[in-house]
């Protein structure tokens, strides 16, 4: 192996967007294991002095000794990189689902691209700063009043209803779902439209494609609520009270 493991390890943490600590872990866990079943006995691989280095454990009449396994010269270097790969890969998709997980629940607009043969649609969502993300529509997660309304290229707004790691050929992914019928989206779109921070917001009950009766810690500007309304296609009744049940602000 011609390439210095410090430049393989610069190399990985370019490509999957792992810091070098995630990226040295996973080749020591990968080298341990393979070396482990090619060995047929328990290996430990592990940086030193920038080299990776190998050790085999064995009982020898019921004493444990030590080995060590010289790398420079095995084989099987192309599988372990393939492996390697495909572990970072995963590790690298887990890490931005974690990240996305703390945004569940949060309004974000979105582009319609493409028309599912269930009803569903695929949208373009815009998260944070990153590049966009494709996420999925199920049919029953959009109301029956607006699945004849909804087209190709408008840009709606949707709730980020769960993100999850999933594998497609063996390749890890990460599914994100959204919604247009959660009680949650009223809230958010409401809050949206609203300057102060502070206001305390509640979807008490939502009837998709007929009214959501919401509850409001302060008095929302009509504009707000109109907006939130065309928005959904729906009404939406505000009744202001001095301490909103099970508010989020």
């Amino acid at each position: 192996m011609n390439t210095s493991y410090q430049d393989i390890i610069r190399s990985f943490v370019d490509k999957y967007g792992l810091s070098r600590g995630q990226v040295i872990a996973e080749i020591e866990k990968t080298f341990s294991s393979m070396l482990s079943q090619w060995h047929r006995k328990n290996a430990v691989a592990m940086f030193s002095d920038d080299q990776l280095v190998a050790l085999g454990y064995h009982e020898n009449i019921g004493v444990a000794e030590q080995t060590l396994i010289e790398l420079s010269t095995m084989r099987g270097w192309n599988t372990i990189k393939r492996i390697l790969e495909n572990n970072l890969s995963k590790a690298a998709c887990l890490q931005k689902v974690a990240h996305y997980k703390r945004i569940e629940q949060e309004m974000r607009w979105g582009k319609i691209i493409k028309q599912k043969k269930d009803g569903g649609f695929y949208v373009e969502i815009e998260i944070e700063n990153e590049s966009p993300v494709i996420a999925v529509c199920p049919a029953n997660h959009v109301g029956v009043h607006e699945r004849d309304e909804l087209m190709v290229g408008q840009r709606r707004a949707f709730n980020l209803r769960r993100v999850e790691p999933i594998f497609l050929k063996n390749t890890p992914c990460i599914k994100v779902a959204v919604d247009r019928v959660s009680k949650i989206l009223v809230e958010n779109l409401l809050r949206s439209q609203v300057e102060k921070r502070d206001v305390m917001i509640h979807c008490l009950a939502r009837y998709v494609g007929l009214k959501s009766f919401v509850e409001s810690s302060a008095f929302l500007p009509k504009k707000a609520i109109l907006a939130a309304s065309h928005e959904l296609n729906e009404h939406i009744q505000v009744k202001v009270v001095r301490t909103a049940r099970g508010c989020r602000n």
